[in-house]
């Protein structure tokens, strides 16, 4: 195999972007996912109480942004596969897998547009995509001062398909399919791809994808302290609420009603609970 070997430059930016990504990404979505399930506990909790509360939208921007932390861990192991590699053909699937994730990656996201026959542009699958539906609709609905920067990373995203996808798409599917459709059986065409591949170019790339996904990591986390704040009232003004009720309630009690009362008391103060921080 005669492969176009990454140039030390290139490299050198590799490790720079990567040195302590693993380690802080992986922090980051350990607490993201913490929060989560705390917003599912509230969320299921408030619900079958019947009190009218949604952490819907918060539950889609974690959900977002935990996607985007394994999307980076991914990439990053890839690089440090090839980084690390003794042998040639390790360096080759190590840029193949950036291939793939970077495709799968992108349509998670943000998905493609695709011509009909008569060349009009077919939106449903963006429409419906991670970033324009869920977290276009969170910026439209309750957070429209962050437009300009949410329209300035959807412009990142389409320049990137510009520039990149004709040629990932061919490597993407011989990759994944060991053949240009799932239905070829020929593993000559892989085999040409392999020896072709130049890693060098792959890897450059991925780098401005990853520049994306690093951009996106930071918005989300701006987002998600936006539309805390945005909640913080509604909830400090519940708390309120719930402790007016069992201020009542306990001045209510008396012998003869106080365990029922002292019921109603402590599904409150759970209520109550859920809405402080976490100080574990």
């Amino acid at each position: 195999m005669n492969k176009a070997l990454m140039s030390p430059e290139t490299k050198l930016r590799l490790l720079t972007s990567t040195e302590e990504k693993l380690n802080d990404i992986t922090s980051d979505i350990d607490n993201i996912r913490k929060l989560i399930k705390k917003a599912e506990a509230i969320d299921t909790f408030l619900k079958k109480e019947n009190i009218n509360a949604s952490f819907n939208n918060l539950l889609d921007l974690l959900e977002f942004r935990l996607f985007i932390g394994i999307l980076t861990l991914d990439l990053t192991s890839a690089v440090r596969i090839y980084l690390n590699a003794k042998f040639q053909y390790e360096g080759v699937f190590s840029a193949r897998q950036i291939v793939v994730i970077i495709n799968e990656g992108y349509k998670k996201i943000y998905n493609f547009v695709t011509l009909s026959d008569n060349g009009v542009a077919k939106l449903k699958n963006r429409n419906n995509s991670f970033w324009v539906k869920e977290i276009g609709g969170i910026i439209d609905n309750d957070l429209p001062h962050l437009n300009v920067h949410y329209n300035d990373i959807s412009q990142k995203l389409d320049e990137y398909f510009n520039v990149n996808f004709s040629s990932l798409k061919e490597l993407r599917d011989l990759s994944i399919h060991y053949g240009e459709t799932a239905k070829d059986k020929s593993p000559v065409k892989v085999y040409d791809m392999i020896v072709k591949m130049d890693i060098e170019e792959t890897f450059l790339k991925m780098i401005p994808f990853m520049e994306i996904l690093n951009e996106m990591f930071l918005f989300t986390h701006i987002l998600v302290t936006e539309y805390q704040k945005k909640t913080d009232n509604q909830q400090e003004k519940q708390k309120n609420m719930l402790t007016g009720m069992i201020e009542q309630l306990l001045n209510l009690r008396n012998d003869k009603n106080a365990s029922i009362i002292n019921g109603h008391i402590e599904k409150l103060q759970q209520i109550h609970s859920m809405f402080s921080p976490n100080t574990d």
